[in-house]
């Protein structure tokens, strides 16, 4: 990582929450969720994923 990322990201630290940060993105690349995006996935997804059952 390069000195000025480092310096952005500590400038960004604790003015942005992830939230702010992944919806500031999505804006900036014209993404938008649709209402089936915004609801988490069930916890039977990420078992089947990680191999656990």
């Amino acid at each position: 990582m390069t000195i000025t990322n480092e310096k952005a990201l500590e400038r960004r630290h604790g003015r942005e929450t992830p939230l702010e940060t992944a919806a500031r993105l999505r804006a900036e690349f014209g993404i938008e969720l649709s209402e089936q995006a915004r609801n988490p996935l069930p916890r039977s997804v990420y078992d089947e994923l990680s191999g656990e059952d």
